[in-house]
């Protein structure tokens, strides 16, 4: 039989904090994108470094955004696919254990089979 391996999970309020901290740092840098594309010609400081560097734009801004996106499909299509494996019948069962009482019931109907099979014919 397979042995199956739990991974440790994380506190609640761990995942609550990081959940929180990448929502402030994606609204933190689509602002920061907004303004720099919305001040172009008449901006001051970092905004307009980051307009006459490009790259460096995509760099520090646009890429993380772009990560973070596809971190989160990832963690959707995650979630979906275990909550897929986990899908519970009306009985309250999982597919295995739907399997497992299923061959155990199989089993007892082919003993009983056996049982009756075994007594002597009179």
């Amino acid at each position: 039989m397979a042995t199956v391996e739990k991974k440790p999970k994380m506190p609640g309020w761990l995942s609550l904090a990081l959940l929180i901290g990448e929502i402030v740092l994606m609204l933190f840098l689509v602002t920061v994108s907004i303004i720099i594309m919305a001040t172009v010609g008449h901006a001051t400081g970092i905004i307009k470094w980051f307009q006459l560097n490009p790259i460096w734009m995509f760099v520090i801004i646009v890429f993380p955004l772009i990560v973070l996106f596809l971190f989160n499909v990832y963690l959707l299509i995650k979630t979906l696919n275990t909550q897929k494996e986990k899908s519970f019948d009306p009985s309250g069962l999982t597919q295995e254990e739907l399997l497992e009482e299923a061959r155990k019931q199989a089993r007892e109907e082919l003993m009983k089979e056996m049982e009756k099979n075994k007594e002597p014919k009179e």
